[in-house]
């Protein structure tokens, strides 16, 4: 792999140490490079923190100048929660910038690298687009298709229940695994089940297994059949209760993660409202109960986790990069 993609590859490395901690900002790394050294590098580490070009820049011990950066996503342009990071590297000197993908964000879209060409910086936009976005597929998402990234999840047994006999809640997945699921929770800006979900099991649906903001509650309930009583309504944390699956598509959420029932997933796959399918299998076996959702896609296997697989579902080719080569 030539030395521009190694660098660019440590970027995205270092923008997914940020994972469950900058959104609504996207995941962003950079890695400052001169004379096929490492000066500095950096990523966004917590959402209203400096950026990753900056805190590059800072950790770099000589001078910048004229030295070539990597950041996985177009610097931004304009004043939010902190200056726009174009300024700071037409400031510091650099001479050239690789980024992966131009942000979707109306407030930057290619705003960044007029100001950089401006001021006679070389910008290359494209290298290694597709893990970009990827990495940022809820940001990107969220922009475009004005509407949030919506991930399914959930366990079966090994003959294909996800809950019991008249939906009575069964633990299939293992420890592990539960880990991960909350490690997924911190990484989507809300949750959601349908209300039968509630009415059973009653979970808190919280990241206390891993570090991380517990993600917004969101609960899908047609006929306003939740409890008074319910855990999401009586803890202290936020919860929205909707009434229809257009609702959800109206959130100002950039991902919700789906743990609702099979009906709930079912209801949301019709909508048009999937963009990524996970499966635990579990090697326990129910012999009845609920049947898992019967969704439209290919599954793939993906991890092992104790004596768990992780199946991904493939719904779609990636989304093709807005730049496939470089500028």
């Amino acid at each position: 792999m030539p030395n521009k993609e190694i660098w660019m590859q440590r970027a995205f490395d270092l923008a997914l140490l940020g994972s469950g901690r900058v959104a609504p900002n996207p995941l962003v790394g950079c890695v400052i490079v001169k004379d096929n050294r490492i000066l500095g590098e950096g990523y966004h580490q917590q959402y209203g923190g400096p950026h990753a070009e900056v805190n590059a820049i800072r950790s770099c011990s000589e001078s910048v100048e004229g030295a070539t950066a990597f950041v996985t996503l177009e610097p931004c342009s304009h004043f939010g929660k902190t200056p726009p990071c174009a300024d700071l590297l037409i400031q510091s000197g650099i001479s050239t910038v690789y980024m992966a993908n131009l942000d979707p964000n109306p407030l930057v879209a290619g705003k960044g690298v007029e100001k950089l060409e401006a001021a006679g910086i070389t910008c290359h936009i494209g290298l290694l687009a597709e893990t970009g976005e990827w990495i940022n597929r809820h940001f990107f998402t969220f922009h475009r298709l004005k509407r949030p990234y919506i991930t399914f999840k959930y366990a079966a047994s090994a003959d294909g229940f996800i809950a019991g006999a008249a939906g009575a809640p069964v633990q299939l997945s293992n420890e592990l695994s539960a880990i991960r699921v909350h490690q997924m929770r911190a990484e989507h800006q809300g949750i959601l089940v349908g209300v039968q979900t509630i009415i059973h099991d009653d979970p808190s649906l919280t990241t206390r297994l891993v570090a991380g903001a517990n993600p917004v509650r969101i609960v899908l309930d047609p006929s306003g059949r939740i409890p008074s009583t319910a855990k999401v309504l009586t803890d202290g944390g936020e919860t929205i209760v909707l009434r229809s699956s257009a609702e959800v598509a109206a959130l100002a959420l950039q991902s919700i993660l789906v743990e609702g029932g099979a009906k709930t997933m079912e209801m949301l796959f019709a909508d048009g409202l999937v963009d990524e399918v996970w499966k635990i299998r579990s090697p326990k076996t129910l012999e009845e109960g609920i049947h898992e959702p019967k969704l439209p896609v290919k599954w793939r296997a993906i991890d092992y986790i104790g004596d768990d697989t992780w199946f991904k579902g493939i719904l779609k080719p990636a989304p093709a990069s807005t730049y496939s080569s470089l500028k």
